[in-house]
């Protein structure tokens, strides 16, 4: 008589693997007007104050510019295999995905991990407007469905069935501010406020 075996345990569904950027289409698109405004204030600027003010047409459009691309347009989030990378102002930063515990939508974007919360700055409300960008190609989604695709790639929790191992490699969570880059708007609100004074 043969031995009665045990139930095979379920599979959990495989993760995706294929990188995925998400972007807000809205603030993308705010920032190409900011830099089509900011290219017409340097012709008008020249057109109204002549040559002489060649030096101090343009830093009004360098700030507006680089308003444009830190603030609005430089913001994603990207999902790798190993990695949740989330761009925002300030920071970037980088959790290997076993830190990633839930990714909540319910007042905007929030990635929920064993130190806390984030909020994205991509998406600050549920009604935000957001794409996934493929390397098939770009897809207009709502801030639960890029929800969605990220929870995706969150792995199951680990379960032992005997003791824990010995050694434990770390998953990092890895924050690099973007010093420079808040320091250069700074710099630029101000040289470009002293130019417009000026002009």
């Amino acid at each position: 008589m043969p031995e009665p075996t045990a139930p095979a345990r379920p599979t959990a569904p495989a993760r995706p693997t294929e990188p995925v950027r998400i972007v807000a289409t809205n603030l993308r698109r705010f920032a190409v007007a900011l830099w089509v405004v900011a290219v017409a204030l340097v012709v008008i600027g020249l057109l109204t104050n002549g040559l002489r003010a060649a030096l101090l047409v343009p830093v009004p459009s360098l700030f507006t510019a680089w308003f444009a691309w830190v603030v609005l347009w430089r913001p994603r989030i990207e999902l790798t295999e190993d990695e949740l990378v989330v761009v925002d102002v300030r920071r970037t930063t980088r959790f290997a995905w076993r830190r990633v515990q839930d990714v909540r939508s319910k007042y905007g974007l929030e990635v929920v991990t064993d130190q806390g919360e984030q909020r994205v700055w991509i998406a600050p409300r549920p009604t935000a407007r957001l794409a996934l960008e493929r390397p098939g190609g770009t897809v207009p989604v709502t801030v639960a469905a890029a929800a969605d695709e990220m929870r995706a790639r969150v792995p199951a929790a680990l379960e032992y069935d005997g003791a824990p191992p010995a050694t434990v490699t770390a998953a990092p969570i890895v924050h690099r501010v973007h010093g420079w880059a808040v320091v250069a708007l700074v710099v630029l609100g101000i040289a470009g406020s002293m130019a417009g004074a000026r002009l």
